[in-house]
């Protein structure tokens, strides 16, 4: 595994300009404004590594898109998710989806809420630099990892969901390298078999 690094703290600091020039300027000439999101996160070499990395993985069809401003904090040093030791408001993409198979994990329910770093905020929208694209209607394959307290999350944004209806399509965006749906769910079976 390997770790792709971007800076997330310049996230915190265009959303601290950005609500000082909101209160001082006309809010609707921010909202088409698109900020590139860059994180730092995880990036696996095989669906070994991502499956095992993760402690649910799912299929479903996304119901709705929602968006949130979530506090992000640790108690115990910095957030897993996002490197950061102190609480922020980050926006977030808040899936909803209809289960329709858990591969690995358990759910209660035959429908989960996961979240993803980007959204809406504030009229502005943030994007993470080279995400995987999620839309309502779509069925896909989730990897993804949950918390105490708030949604789970995806692994990383580009690796963790995959096009049901595109097994072999590569998800992080580098030609000839990274794992398919079909990898994921080769190994999900060969898994399954040796329980």
């Amino acid at each position: 595994m390997k770790k792709r690094a971007f800076i997330l703290a310049g996230i915190l600091f265009s959303l601290v300009v950005m609500s000082a020039c909101n209160s001082n300027s006309n809010t609707a000439a921010n909202e088409n404004e698109v900020t590139v999101i860059q994180a730092e996160y995880p990036v696996y070499d095989t669906a070994e590594e991502i499956v095992n990395a993760s402690d649910l993985v799912f299929s479903g069809t996304v119901t709705e898109i929602n968006y949130e401003s979530l506090n992000v904090k640790s108690e115990t040093g910095a957030d897993p998710e996002t490197g950061l030791a102190e609480a922020s408001e980050i926006p977030y993409t808040i899936f909803d989806i209809s289960i329709e198979q858990v591969y690995k994990g358990n759910v209660e329910s035959n429908s989960i809420s996961i979240k993803r770093p980007g959204g809406k905020m504030d009229g502005q929208v943030f994007v993470v630099e080279d995400a995987s694209a999620i839309e309502v209607g779509e069925t896909y394959l989730f990897i993804t990892q949950t918390y105490e307290n708030t949604y789970p999350s995806l692994l990383n944004v580009t690796q963790a969901s995959f096009d049901m209806n595109n097994p072999e399509v590569v998800n992080n965006g580098q030609e000839n390298e990274g794992i398919t749906l079909s990898e994921v769910l080769e190994y999900l079976n060969r898994s399954a078999t040796n329980r």
